[in-house]
């Protein structure tokens, strides 16, 4: 700044016009100024108090996701899929998986489709629905109780073999 004469120029000169502005302004010698006049609609504060403010409420943003093309689309994406895809995909019916208990050492380990398991132990395993997460809670004797999905089974030993 201290090689500018340039820009010390202008500024002096944006000085000075403000100077002149302000003392050209006429004023009356017996005459106060009057005070600003007060917001004619008092607006209410979160907390429910008056106020004196007059900014106006200022209305939230609501985003609705469309159902069909026709309701919307996506500006980004114009011939996506993907906002519609979604609710289609919420009335999907979760099918029943078919679980076999291969074998139990009593106590020790279960095998549940293919896949050993010892109790309390967790893991994926293969069904025709695809792969699941099942946990071992205990190993009886002719049976073994897992969790799977949120709810309990008890699987049973096939008897006659």
């Amino acid at each position: 700044m201290k090689n500018c004469p340039g820009f010390t120029s202008i500024c002096l000169g944006c000085l000075i016009a403000a100077l002149v502005s302000a003392a050209a302004q006429p004023s009356s010698p017996g005459k106060t100024a009057a005070p600003p006049a007060k917001a004619s609609n008092p607006a209410k504060t979160a907390s429910g108090s008056l106020s004196n403010s007059a900014e106006p409420d200022i209305p939230l943003s609501q985003f609705v996701m469309p159902a069909n093309p026709k309701a919307g689309r996506d500006p980004f994406f114009p011939s996506s899929m993907h906002p519609y895809a979604i609710k289609s995909a919420a009335k999907a019916v979760v099918a029943e998986v078919s679980l076999t208990l291969n074998g139990i050492t009593p106590g020790k380990f279960v095998m549940i489709n293919g896949r050993t398991f010892s109790e309390g132990e967790e893991g994926d395993i293969k069904t025709a629905a695809g792969p699941r997460r099942v946990r071992c809670l205990k190993i009886k004797e002719d049976s073994a109780i897992i969790e799977m999905d949120g709810g309990r089974r008890e699987l049973r030993l096939r008897q006659g073999l």
